[in-house]
Parts: structure tokens; sequence; C-alpha cells
């Protein structure tokens, strides 16, 4: 997909980036108001805090808080002890920041760990950076509170508040994401996209509802959210009713009777498929399957009972196999070095303004090499920019502004701009919050720094060192994460692969599997790796051949027919279908092979022909058939295929 593509609009992008360039200007303008130091960094908290929904940002804003007292709290006694010390002081930093990655990494408390780790090493190494005599405890935690208390805590509450009197309900925004769904099925059906753009919609559909998800329930009643969550889980296995059709080769009559379907809800609700005389099991197997799907969205959308909610398994080996998994370490390693190497640096060098080389260490790495330096490629690139927008600023806008509401105008241009590139995908969206950053960094840096000089300043050197130090640990993290422990990201389009034959063999045998969302999502993430094959060949390093694009497409095809398989089982309450253990059994087999970072070799014939099976088994029996056909079509792995012997090390 082109980046033009990617900056597109599309539903809701112009009123999120507006909504992140009005909370910018809010922040800038209490920041000035009230000559709070450092309103770039305050300004900049909003793309960490904002949800499309108000109950989201409410949310985060709440926990930013929470953590800025916890962090003061615990930072300043540690600091207490060490501040004497620089060689405790930095060992007390290199543990913080692993301990901080590694549950980063192996837990499911990701940014927040490494936010966490992030403040606790900034606030004690707060004394090499601020460059000022601390002469006891008390003066420390005073300056360290009125330096934390005013950027994050006056700016989260600024946030929160706004959000409260003019966000989005939470309930409303997951009812869109559920209304896009339903759109992409009319427009597969109607043709106006196509099988692999529905594809790539499918595999993206659970992550847009997953955070929203958090917080919305917070504002509805319980029934209205089970409500909600049944409308989520069976608007998916519409989309993937609709892939299976679109692998069974449906006629553009069928596809055009089942759009009709989707008229209104009435329609919905009493959706039904009478196939014609001589149409293909295969094909009417799935079509009757859609039928169903849409009306059992129906039913939920006119208020009927709510279907029972499947069974489901939990995966993971519990906290003995985190610590035991290598990737996890290796990861907090690799970041705890590239940080120390930038303190060491910045301090060595006496040349305090580059202190954002550690920063920027927190937030470039990611746990595959690939992602790692295409983050730190868009990292880069959007600092540049910002930085070429905020001279530019300063040289022929800034001279020309007499009051704070003309600086407040120029702010939430360029906010709005950001937001609108960070709301978009993941392949662009970092670009924009780093334009912003390092706008900020050079023109509201400019207006004073720790409550001192407020007003326009024209001195580049404290704003171009910040620019450069983004640059400087950008290009550490790079070094570590080539020259130690490279993951290539083949290790998670193979997890994501095995996760989906597992859940897919589970589901053959009629046993809980993992949620469909989850397996869903790991699919998506396999799809969208593959998008950044191009900044692992720029370290040399190929891992995503076009057989394993191949691979990640055909465990998705094969997701969308066993579900199929799956939910005609399930409604006519059978059990046994012919050929289904074997099935089963040979993707266990699969997953085994993709767990171990191999590509699953072919597979011959296993069941009957459906039509020697009897009349009311033979469409089970030609989707059967279908998914051994699907894995028949299997390239055998190459040698240059195959991954190295230890995926994470």
């Amino acid at each position: 997909m082109s980046i033009l593509a990617d900056l597109a609009p599309r539903p809701g992008r112009l009123r999120d980036a507006v909504s992140i360039g009005g909370l910018c200007t809010a922040i800038v303008v209490v920041s000035m108001t009230l000559r709070i130091p450092e309103a770039g960094l305050a300004a900049y908290l909003v793309f960490f805090a904002y949800r499309p929904d108000a109950n989201g940002t409410i949310g985060v804003s709440v926990v930013f808080i929470f953590v800025a007292i916890f962090v003061v709290g615990v930072s300043i006694p540690m600091l207490g002890l060490v501040i004497d010390n620089p060689p405790a002081r930095m060992v007390v930093v290199a543990c913080i920041t692993f301990v901080g990655m590694w549950l980063a990494s192996a837990t499911p408390l990701g940014p927040l760990a490494s936010t966490l780790a992030f403040l606790l090493t900034f606030l004690l190494i707060l004394p090499d950076v601020v460059d000022l005599p601390i002469p006891n405890l008390v003066e420390l935690l005073t300056r360290s509170i009125a330096w934390v208390g005013p950027i994050v805590i006056i700016a989260m509450i600024t946030i929160g508040l706004l959000a409260y009197l003019f966000g989005r309900n939470s309930i409303g925004v997951v009812e869109d994401r559920m209304a896009e769904r339903l759109a992409a099925v009319d427009d597969r059906l109607a043709g106006r996209i196509d099988a692999a753009a529905f594809a790539e919609i499918v595999t993206a559909a659970p992550v847009k509802v997953e955070d929203l998800e958090k917080f919305a329930k917070l504002s509805t009643s319980k029934a209205d959210w089970n409500r909600l969550m049944a409308l989520d889980r069976e608007s998916l296995e519409l989309m993937l009713a609709v892939a299976a059709l679109d692998e069974a080769g449906a006629d553009p009559q069928t596809r055009a009777a089942l759009q009709g379907q989707l008229a209104d809800v009435q329609s919905m609700a009493h959706a039904s498929m009478t196939m014609p005389t001589g149409s293909g099991p295969l094909v009417a197997a799935t079509a009757e399957d859609v039928a169903a799907c849409i009306r059992r969205v129906g039913g939920i959308l006119n208020g009927e009972q709510l279907p029972e909610k499947p069974a489901t398994a939990k995966e993971g080996g519990g906290f003995r196999a985190l610590l035991m998994e290598p990737r996890h370490w290796q990861f907090a390693t690799k970041v705890t070095l590239a940080v120390m190497v930038c303190i060491f640096m910045f301090t060595g060098l006496d040349w305090v303004s580059i202190h954002t080389c550690m920063i920027t260490c927190y937030y470039v790495s990611e746990a595959t090499l690939g992602e790692s330096v295409h983050k730190m490629t868009l990292r880069m690139t959007g600092c540049l920019i910002g930085a070429a927008i905020a001279a530019l600023s300063l040289i022929y806008l800034i001279p020309l502004m007499n009051d704070v509401g003309q600086l407040a105008m120029l702010v939430f241009v360029v906010a709005s701009i950001g937001g609108w590139i960070g709301v978009g995908s993941e392949r662009i969206a970092y670009a924009g919050f780093q334009i912003v950053l390092a706008f900020f960094l050079v023109v509201l840096e400019a207006f004073g720094a720790f409550g001192l000089n407020f007003g326009p300043s024209y001195d580049f050197e404290p704003a171009t060192g910040r620019i450069l130090g983004i640059l400087f640990g950008s290009l550490a993290c790079a070094f570590a994460f080539v020259l130690l422990w490279p993951l290539p990201m083949r290790v998670d389009v193979a997890d994501g692969i095995a996760r989906t034959y597992r859940a897919v063999a589970a589901g053959l045998r009629q046993q809980p599997a993992t949620a469909r969302a989850e397996v869903v999502a790991g699919l998506g993430r396999a799809r969208e790796l593959q998008d950044y094959t191009l900044f692992e060949r720029a370290v040399e390093l190929d891992s995503i051949t076009p057989e394993w694009c191949a691979a990640t497409d055909e465990a998705f095809r094969t997701l969308a027919v066993a579900s199929v398989l799956e939910r005609r089982r399930a409604r006519r309450g059978e059990t046994d279908v012919a050929g289904v253990d074997a099935l089963a059994g040979a993707f266990d087999q699969d997953a085994d092979y993709f767990a171990q970072g191999t590509l699953a070799p072919r597979r011959e014939a296993m069941i009957a022909e459906a039509d020697d099976l009897p009349p009311a088994d033979s469409r089970d029996g030609a989707l059967v058939k279908h998914l051994q056909e699907i894995a028949g079509c299997r390239t055998v792995p190459s040698q240059a295929a195959s991954l190295q012997p230890a995926l994470s090390s």
C-alpha cells in the first residue's frame, strides 16, 4: 500500500486530527498562561493519552496522573541514596531499564512498563540534565514535583476535562467500528472491493476494537455491554463467512441475493438463502452460512436474545515460561545497552541538550529487527520534517507574533497535521508524532524552560541539541538491535500462523480454542509485518520470503473455511463429519512445523469425494475437501525459506 493511500481521508480521521490539535493547543495556552515550563513536552503527552472515545482518554489521563505521582514518590528516596555516588546511580538506572523493558516485552503492561522505566530513569539522572546544584533531598523533592506536577498532572487534567466536555461516547465509537465491518461486508458482496482488500480489512478488524473495549464498559450497563460484545463476535464471524464465500467462488447472483439481506435490520434478522438446483455444495454451504451470520447479527441489532458466548481456551505457559523465553531478556538487554551508551555519551561530552537520545531508546525499540528499523526511520524522518517546519516558523512567523493566541493558531495547525498522520496506519503513524515533537521542542523551547525567560527566543542551540539527540538515540538502538541477537520478523509471522492452525484444529474437534478475535489479530500482525520487509533488507536480513507471505494468506483462507464448518456443526448439534479428525490432526502437525519456524509440507488426499457422501453431509464434506485442497496447494519449503534453528537467539 502506498503512502498516499495511508494519508487518504477516512471516516472520523479529520475529527480525530482536529481533536488532537485542539488538545495540544489548549495545553500550550494553559502552560503559557500559568508560566508552566516545558509546554512542548506537556502538549506532546496528548499523543500518548488521546483515544477516539472520551472514556478511553479520561482513563489514560487518570493512569498518567497516578503514574506521575508514583514515579516521584519512588524515585526521590531512591535518588537520595545514590545521589552522591554516580556509579551506583548508573547501576540503578540499568536495573530499572532492564526490568521495565522485560515487563514491556513479556507482559500485557507493554508501553506502561516502558514509560514507567523511562520516567524513573529520567528522574534519577535529573541532576545531570538540569545541571544545577542540589544541596539536599528536600530541594530535590521540591524541584522534581515542580517539574513533574505541572507538566504531567495539569496536562492530564486539561486533556481529561476537555474529553469529558467534548469527547465522543465510547459506545458510539464501538458501534461505528461495527458499522464499518458491515459496510465492508456490503462492499465485498457488491464487488466494490476485491478479496485481497477485504481480507486485509478482516485481519485488521479486531485491533480497531481492542483498545475501545477497555473503557467502554465504564459508561454502559452490563446488558448493553454484553450486547455490544456479542455484536463484536458475530460481526467478525460474518466477515470470515464472506471470506469463505470468496474462497468458494460464489457467482454474482448469489452475492447479490446475500447483499439484499443487508438492506435493514429487519431484513437482516430474517435473512435466509435458498440455493438454486445445481449449485455446488461448497458454494451452497458458504452462502447458507453467510445468511445465518447475517441473521445472527440482525437479531442482536433487533434486540433478540443474545447468542451464547463460545468457550475459549487461554494461551500461555505461565510466569515460568516467560522467564525461560530468551527473546524477552534479549530485548531488555539491547535496550538497556543503548540507554546506557546514550547516558554516557551526553554526560561524557557535557552536552546536556542531547539527553533526548536516552528518551528515544525507550520508544523506538520493538520486538523484531524490522519493526525497530521501521520505527527508527519514521522517528528520524518525522524529526527532520518537524525541525524544518519549526525553523521556518522561527525565522518567518514567530517574529510577527504579538500574543499567545497567534502562537496557539500555529500550534493548532501543526499539531492537527501531525494528528492526521498519527491516527493513520502503523506504517506512517509514528512519523506524525515525531513531526509534532520536533516542532514543539524547537518552537516552544524558545518560550522558556524551567520557568525562565517566557517569551520568544531565537537561540537554536538547545532545540538543535534535542533534535540531534533523537537522531543519536535512533542510531544507538539500531546498532544494538542489529549486532545483538537480531530477531527476524519471520518469528512472529510463524507464531501467528501456528496459532491459527492450533485454533482451527481445536475448532474442528469442537474443543475450546483461542478466541477468534485473538487468532485473527495474530494473522493481522503477520500481514502487517510483511509491509516492513524492506527495513529488514536494509540491514541485510530477508526473513519474510514470498513463501511466508503465501503461507499467511493460506492460513487466513483455512481459518475462513474452517469457521464455516465449525458454525454449521454447532447449529445442527452434530459431532461426526467424515474426514474431520484426520484434518484436525494434520493442522496440529502444521502448527508444530510453524512453531518450529519452518513451512509445513504438502499433504495428500485424506477423505472421500463430496459426491460419495450422503446428501445431508455433502456440503460439510465439500468444506472438508476444500480445506484439504488448500493444504495441498502449499509449496515445499526451500532451504532458503527455512528459519535458523534458534529463532530467538
